[in-house]
């Protein structure tokens, strides 16, 4: 429908003649109201949606024209008809509890077998969102300030907070993207020097100097089993992360390059999901195959397997002994931070230092263009550090790197 300006005139003359309230069709959902008693023509527009037939004033005639009406109409129709969508998911939104429960579902389908992931958000959920109250709410109540009021009064740690919030924001941009939400609330709620809820800063992991290896760590670990041992001694020498030395594979060792190569799909072993590779040193791999004399079995492709299982012997066995025998002063992962402060000591390069805890700290332009795996560097630096390793060894330990050799 193509109504002039000339033809509007007319139909308006015509609808006053009526003397009762008439309604011009314009075309595009735009009308033009006319009152008998009054001298301002109405234009009105109609938004729908699927559960409302809404009618909205946005302005008359002649204070508007009826060019200016119709290019207000199309801005005024999408904003009103976000406005009543959103006023429809008011009324069918599900309280963040169920949502939660939907996007779990999707979400856990995502993760690794194995992975502790899934477990954590349940924990997130039961321990603070729940006992927030934020749990009971609808999503489409989920805003800053709803998150704040709640959190605030909560007796829980900055960590905990800021968890529950990435949480829940991970949540609401899956509704989102379902078409749920008219948009995240919450996006930008963790950005910001100035967010209330930012992840907190830590102090790291617990630290020991070099040269107090021996006293604090080794020592007291002495009377332990072989296979603690062992491992103890896998950690130190290769910086590896506990997960990815825990659930080491025989596959994994390249004994004619000397390296170990650790895939991109190794379960709870591997972090970044993309290869890496590790050099080893004469010490690494005397270590290796001194245990695998041993220990090695063709029942289970793990290194450091159960007597009883297929399966990896379990975190307790390697933690609980630093926990009973040593002064606690450093930590299983703590063992990465002496390693890099010794070679930060002994003027290595910073990048190869951080490649050897499969830390890469080249620039996003470096690492498109820089293919080099600098494997023989990191093994440099790893040799340097395991020879200052091997002074530091009481017999118990030393003999582990010892046998092999003295047999030959």
């Amino acid at each position: 429908m193509n109504i002039t300006n000339k033809d509007f005139e007319k139909l308006i003359i015509e609808a006053k003649r009526k003397k009762k309230k008439t309604t011009i069709n314009l075309g595009g959902n735009l009308f033009a109201i006319v009152r008998p008693r009054s001298d301002k023509i109405s234009f009105t527009i109609r938004v729908r949606t699927k559960s409302k037939d809404t009618m909205r004033t946005i302005g008359s005639f002649p204070n508007i024209t009826l060019s200016y009406a119709r290019e207000k109409a199309l801005i005024e129709q999408k904003l009103i008809k976000k406005e009543l969508e959103v006023e429809d998911l008011k009324n069918i939104a599900p309280i963040l509890r169920d949502a939660f429960d939907e996007w779990y579902t999707v979400k856990v389908k995502q993760y690794k077998v194995g992975s502790t992931r899934p477990k954590n958000l349940m924990t997130i959920m039961r321990t603070t969102i729940e006992p927030s109250g934020l749990a009971d709410l609808p999503i489409t109540e989920i805003n800053p300030r709803t998150i704040s009021a709640k959190l605030a009064d909560l007796d829980q740690t900055a960590g905990n907070k800021h968890n529950a919030v990435s949480t829940i924001s991970s949540c609401l941009q899956f509704y989102y993207l379902k078409g749920m939400l008219p948009f995240n609330p919450i996006a930008d709620l963790l950005k910001g020097r100035e967010s209330p809820f930012k992840k907190p800063k830590t102090n790291g992991f617990k630290f020991i100097a070099p040269d107090e290896l021996s006293e604090k760590f080794l020592k007291p670990l002495s009377s332990t089993a072989h296979v603690n041992r062992v491992f103890y001694l896998y950690l130190l020498l290769t910086g590896f992360r506990f997960g990815e030395a825990r659930l080491a594979h025989w596959s994994w060792f390249d004994f004619k390059r000397d390296l170990i190569v650790i895939p991109a799909d190794a379960i709870g072993a591997n972090k970044t999901q993309t290869e890496y590779v590790k050099p080893m040193t004469k010490q690494i791999n005397l270590l290796i195959l001194n245990w695998k004399d041993f220990n090695y079995s063709d029942d289970s492709d793990f290194v450091f397997k159960s007597e009883y299982t297929k399966k990896a012997l379990c975190e307790g066995t390697f933690r609980e002994p630093i926990k009973a025998l040593t002064s606690r002063e450093l930590d299983l992962h703590g063992i990465r931070k002496v390693m890099r402060s010794w070679m930060s000591s002994q003027d290595i390069p910073v990048k190869i230092a951080e490649l050897a805890l499969q830390h890469d700290v080249r620039s996003s332009i470096e690492k498109v263009y820089d293919k080099y795996s600098y494997v023989e560097e990191i093994r440099q630096a790893l040799q340097r550090w395991n020879d200052y390793v091997e002074t530091q060894l009481p017999p118990e330990f030393l003999s582990l790197i010892k046998v092999k050799e003295e047999s030959k």
